[in-house]
């Protein structure tokens, strides 16, 4: 379970900084608390996944859907970049999507190798059509991160990889009561580590730009905006997976 304490942890994959003052500091741990209880990841479909699982044509169905909401994450990103001319931001983003891509298989090629493993075959993958709610998930999340201004995106982004630790660790509680093996569950336990150092990147740049009412609101806006993107992607799953029979 990914709670807010893991973020501070002198063992995260990235330590906070104690550049941050406490104000800042404060401020921030009271948003990781926020996206942690919004029901864009609190959603009653993804807890009681996580309790059960699903059976299994149901659950290609939720990793396929998955698959879309997530395969050009990074390359979203890396748009982040062109709203800014600070480097500490650029440094933040680009080891983000760096870790994402890996030296020679992205992320996502790791996660085809998940899929194939459930028995979903690359011509069902190609095939397949996403749902409107997540193609909306993916479109949104891509003007996000490159409209400005810089603190919504920042923001935005903030939630994203906060809430994608807690998000993963549902995910493999299920894949637990599905009979999945540590190996073949390897893509998820990676990231439930991964994702809170890549939350705590960007914990440690942001603070010059949180300077002024205007700013932290655009920030906040942009955490809001986000995991109502993400409470939509659940909404859609549950009421598509939930119609089929098992």
């Amino acid at each position: 379970m990914i709670t807010q304490d893991i973020f501070s942890d002198e063992n995260a994959y990235v330590k906070r900084s104690n550049q941050v003052s406490a104000t800042t500091g404060a401020w921030l741990n009271e948003k990781i608390s926020e996206i942690l209880t919004h029901r864009g990841l609190e959603h009653p479909f993804l807890n009681q996944y996580a309790k059960l699982g699903l059976p299994e044509s149901k659950s290609r169905l939720l990793y396929l859907e998955t698959l879309h909401y997530f395969k050009h994450l990074p390359f979203y990103v890396c748009a982040i970049s062109t709203l800014t001319r600070d480097e500490n931001i650029l440094r933040a983003i680009c080891f983000n999507a760096r870790d994402e891509l890996g030296e020679n298989r992205s992320h996502a090629d790791l996660y085809l190798d998940f899929l194939f493993k459930k028995g979903i075959s690359p011509d069902v993958v190609s095939a397949y059509q996403c749902l409107p709610s997540t193609k909306a998930l993916n479109d949104g999340i891509c003007a996000l991160y490159s409209t400005p201004p810089l603190q919504k995106a920042l923001g935005a982004l903030f939630a994203d990889e906060t809430m994608s630790a807690a998000m993963v660790a549902k995910y493999n509680a299920g894949l637990i009561k599905e009979g999945l093996n540590e190996a073949d569950r390897r893509f998820w336990t990676l990231h439930m580590e991964v994702e809170v150092g890549h939350s705590n990147a960007i914990f440690n740049i942001i603070q010059p730009h949180l300077q002024t009412p205007e700013e932290l609101n655009d920030f906040s806006e942009g955490i809001d905006q986000y995991m109502h993107l993400m409470e939509m992607f659940w909404n859609g799953v549950d009421t598509f997976i939930n119609k089929i029979r098992n």
